[in-house]
C-alpha cells in the first residue's frame, strides 16, 4: 500500500519511507540532517522548512518538503519485488502512466525472453504494465 501523500496505486516499489506524524512519504534525496520528503505542495508540514520540485521523468516533477530528520518518527527502507512469467525482478518506480520501472538480475537470454533492455554489464531494465506482475512481496526494514 503506499503511503499517504503518493499518487495510489496497488504497487509498492523499493526506496526509503518516512514517518512523520502518523503519516508515510516517500524520500526523493536527504542531507545529513534533512530529508525531502514526497509531498504535495497543499499539504501542511508545520517542520517543512523549504519546498520545491525535483525531477521525476521527462516533463514531470515530483514536488517535496525538507524536514529535519530529527522531525521524523521513522525511516523505513521498503524493498519491492515482483515475478514476471517465474522470474524474480526488482520494483524500482512508478511511472505517472501506471507502468512500473523494474530492474532484472540474470541470464541474458531470460531478460530478453521477459522483455528487459540493457545488458550483463550495465544490468537489465524494463518498464512494465502492472498486470505482468505477480507474486508482489515487500520487505520493511526500520533504519536507525
Amino acid at each position: 500500500m503506499d503511503p499517504p501523500g503518493e499518487l495510489m496505486t496497488d504497487i509498492p516499489v523499493t526506496g526509503a519511507v518516512a514517518e512523520y506524524r502518523g503519516q508515510r512519504f516517500r524520500i526523493l534525496f536527504s542531507g545529513t540532517d534533512w530529508v525531502a520528503l514526497n509531498v504535495e505542495p497543499d499539504v501542511e508540514l508545520p517542520d517543512a522548512f523549504a519546498r520545491g520540485e525535483a525531477p521525476a521523468e521527462p516533463g514531470h516533477y515530483d514536488p517535496w518538503a525538507k524536514v529535519r530528520r530529527s522531525a521524523l518518527d521513522g525511516v523505513i527502507q521498503v524493498s519491492a519485488s515482483a515475478t514476471i512469467a517465474g522470474h524474480t525482478v526488482s520494483l524500482r518506480r512508478r511511472l505517472r502512466d501506471g507502468r512500473i520501472g523494474v530492474e532484472f538480475v540474470g541470464p541474458p537470454q531470460v531478460a530478453r525472453e521477459i522483455g528487459m533492455d540493457g545488458d550483463q554489464h550495465t544490468g537489465w531494465t524494463g518498464l512494465v504494465d502492472p498486470e505482468r506482475l505477480q507474486d508482489i512481496r515487500v520487505e520493511e526494514t526500520r533504519r536507525a
